[in-house]
């Protein structure tokens, strides 16, 4: 007896979209059949022309329409199979503006800003520019699952596509990604941060000189900056990073957290994914380790003094003396990099703390003649990963509930100290309304701090 099963067929498209950079633009797309008896082009984007089908050649052409009409959406080639089953393979089509991101340099993190666009960026060499043998790629994650759309590769670089923010329609569609470079043998061989932002560090009060440094004016992948609302807080946490690693760990699920998990993220095909917790050791506190797991928090132990590497001998961040320099681990975009322990010299906290103001969530700082607001997002914690957000003063005098504060402020710097590294610290204390800024701080290396990017001394 014959089943259905035994007349299955298949419909497939040798990529997943075609994107035309002009109206009234032509394209050629390759399809692919396996037992299809009969073959038709079944639905098209409205204003769009019929497709021209060639099924000798396997090629199909698509025509877009004129200025009045670019509507984009897909093109449906529909299949039957010689016992009566239907199949079907999807086209996306549009009419998009092509963007290269990496078209003034490559790095490790690149800003997408302008919705309904193809974009692309260099994947075939590091942030540095070393070259890397990448056969093909894929999402590891992203913040929303209609984040990063039709993925694929081509001439050597990512092509990808970022819709229109649900909520308003004029703005890209915003949230965090990473996406991976995947060899011959499928192992994972490199990855880059991509942040979807309506933000421009150019432009208008994109950054802001303090100590002597340009420096963005909110966190490396936060969507805001600043605390009018709850929402605007948890917008403006952006993302932590352990460090010396250039991968990104993503932020909370609210605004107000003490100790949990990390908000949801999705993979390739719209499922969710999650942050793992990893011990360091031999095996895993190398930077080859942190390249091939994007999504491995690696955690320190005491035999690595709390450190995610274990061993010292593997290069971390750039170099704190030299503004200039940018290591090839470096997460910040193409001309910035991460702060040198310099830039927060000396900050001081605009105005004088009073009740309420364990709702602020954060301080504006100032070098005395420039000033921006610095979120408090606290930290994933060196030993277990979980966002931690309460300041315990030290030493302690009172119970845990009357000591414990809502927030604090923990940023990187390049600086290197001892088996730690320093970071910016700031807090307030409830209790008593005070609150206290230092610089240069030891944290252990396994913990995950925010990040703040400045310009690249010479670019």
């Amino acid at each position: 007896s014959c089943s259905k099963d035994k007349d299955s067929g298949a419909v497939s498209f040798d990529k997943p979209a075609v994107f035309i950079d002009a109206p009234s633009g032509m394209a050629t797309v390759g399809f692919t059949l396996r037992n299809i008896k009969t073959l038709s082009v079944t639905s098209q984007p409205t204003g769009w022309d019929e497709p021209m089908l060639d099924q000798t050649t396997g090629m199909l052409t698509v025509i877009a329409p004129s200025a009045t009409a670019l509507e984009a959406g897909t093109v449906v080639l529909a299949g039957v199979t010689p016992g009566g089953t239907s199949v079907s393979g999807v086209l996306f089509v549009g009419v998009v503006k092509t963007v290269d991101l990496s078209a003034a340099g490559v790095a490790n993190s690149y800003m997408a800003s302008v919705k309904e666009t193809n974009y692309l960026f260099d994947v075939m060499h590091k942030g540095d520019g070393s070259p890397l043998a990448t056969d093909h790629l894929g999402v590891i994650w992203k913040s929303a699952s209609g984040l990063v759309q039709y993925l694929q590769m081509e001439d050597g670089k990512a092509s990808f596509y970022i819709g229109a923010d649900t909520e308003d329609s004029d703005k890209i569609l915003k949230g965090n990604a990473v996406i991976g470079a995947y060899d011959a043998n499928d192992e994972l061989i490199w990855s880059w941060h991509v942040w979807a932002t309506d933000y421009d560090p150019e432009g208008e009060n994109g950054s802001v000189e303090l100590n002597g440094y340009t420096m963005m004016t909110r966190n490396l992948g936060a969507l805001a900056n600043g605390n009018a609302t709850t929402s605007e807080i948890l917008a403006s946490y952006g993302l932590y990073y352990q460090w010396g690693r250039k991968d990104p760990f993503i932020g909370p699920s609210t605004y107000k957290i003490s100790s949990g998990q990390g908000a949801a993220m999705y993979n390739d095909s719209g499922s969710r994914t999650y942050v793992t917790m990893v011990a360091s050791s031999a095996e895993t506190g190398t930077m080859d380790y942190a390249v091939k797991h994007p999504l491995a928090f690696v955690t320190g132990v005491a035999e690595s003094n709390n450190d995610w590497l274990w061993s010292k001998s593997d290069a971390g961040w750039s170099s704190d003396g030299d503004a200039g320099a940018k290591s090839v681990n470096d997460p910040c975009p193409y001309g910035w990099r991460v702060a040198p322990s310099g830039a927060f010299d000396n900050l001081a906290i605009v105005g004088t703390p009073a009740v309420g103001d364990e709702a602020k969530y954060g301080w504006t700082l100032t070098d005395g003649n420039a000033e921006s607001f610095f979120i408090g997002a606290g930290r994933r914690r060196y030993d277990n990963g979980k966002i931690l957000n309460i300041y315990n003063p030290l030493p302690k005098v009172r119970s845990d509930a009357m000591e414990a504060q809502p927030w604090e402020g923990l940023y990187w710097t390049t600086a290197v100290s001892r088996t730690q590294a320093a970071a910016l610290h700031f807090w307030f204390e409830k209790l008593d309304t005070s609150a206290g800024i230092e610089n240069s701080v030891p944290y252990a290396r396994a913990n995950g701090l925010q990040v703040r990017c400045v310009k690249q001394q010479g670019r």
